[in-house]
């Protein structure tokens, strides 16, 4: 009886501890799973401060500019055209609403100049993608195809080809990402034919780049044309120096002859006359060996060919050139 009691006993005590120790771990559980909540609270609270700051800083004006300024550079380095381009830091036209400064100025292989503006309003389309419901959302993205079409309306009264004439009487427009050019003509459908009677090109960065492709082409064909008309006049040049060369050379090549015959004539005068005196006053004197002074053992110097059998059929052209 006693044991029995102190099993009892013990079996009770150890469930006891089981449960404690289960309820001490889901305790220490729980307060942890409460402060990685707390946690992630203040990480979706930066979070949304951070979104709501860069919401803002995109609808600001000179941010949007920027914003569109940079992925105009990194579409005319695309497109291998920085040597042609002058961004708006360089370039500030006059006018009759005073200084302007387009973002970018093309210049083209035959002198004509081509300005891209990249300004294009976004921030209702930022607001459009911020709603929740789908009719707000509606009205963010036809408010924004309205801002559009009112900047194109703007920048077609700027008349910019008028300060680069003889140009195309067109302006570029630069969209600046695909998803927001395609919003924008989605709700104006009239939105492209309008902007071309304005003389406004609307342009996606991929347009955009394909539109410069074709420039970049212009100016490797007038380079490569530059390069044969300076080939030619270094050909020019080159025949000229060669023609007075070859003049040079003839005359040379005569001189040589001619000195070559004289040593010839001189050795033979040689011989005739000074060398059988020498002979005689040898077998005279008896001590001095008159092969010492003969000169007729020397061959001759052998002159060469004409000088016309010496030039090939292309230096006969250029000499006679």
């Amino acid at each position: 009886m006693e044991n029995s009691t102190i099993f009892l006993f013990t079996a009770i005590f150890i469930c006891f501890a089981v449960i404690i120790g289960f309820l001490i771990y889901l305790q220490t559980t729980l307060v942890k799973s409460r402060k990685d909540i707390e946690a992630m609270h203040r990480a979706l609270a930066e979070a949304r401060q951070e979104t709501t700051a860069m919401r803002r800083a995109l609808t600001a004006t000179h941010v949007q500019g920027q914003w569109g300024e940079m992925q105009l550079r990194r579409i005319v380095e695309l497109a291998g055209m920085l040597p042609y381009c002058d961004f708006e830091p360089q370039v500030t036209l006059s006018g009759a609403k005073g200084g302007q400064r387009p973002d970018l100025l093309v210049r083209l292989s035959n002198g004509r100049t081509i300005v891209v503006d990249a300004k294009s309003p976004i921030d209702s389309y930022i607001q459009a993608h911020a709603s929740l419901d789908d009719a707000t959302r509606a009205t963010h993205m036809r408010q924004y195809a309205i801002r559009v079409r009112g900047h194109v309306t703007q920048l077609a009264n700027r008349e910019y080809w008028r300060h680069f004439e003889p140009s195309p009487e067109w302006v570029v427009l630069l969209i600046p990402n695909e998803g927001m050019f395609r919003a924008a003509v989605e709700h104006d459908p009239l939105l492209l034919d309008t902007a071309m009677q304005k003389h406004v090109l609307l342009a996606s960065p991929v347009t955009l780049v394909a539109l410069l492709k074709a420039m970049a082409y212009g100016w490797q064909q007038e380079n490569r044309a530059r390069n044969v008309q300076s080939l030619v006049e270094y050909s020019h040049t080159l025949q000229q120096q060669l023609k007075a060369f070859i003049i040079q050379w003839r005359k040379l090549y005569g001189q040589l002859n001619g000195t070559v015959g004289s040593f010839n004539q001189l050795t033979m005068i040689y011989q005739k006359t000074l060398f059988p005196v020498i002979q005689q006053i040898c077998d005279l004197d008896g001590t001095i060996n008159a092969d010492e002074y003969d000169l007729s053992s020397t061959p001759p110097l052998q002159a060469s060919k004409p000088v016309e059998d010496v030039l090939s059929p292309t230096e006969e052209h250029l000499a006679e050139d």
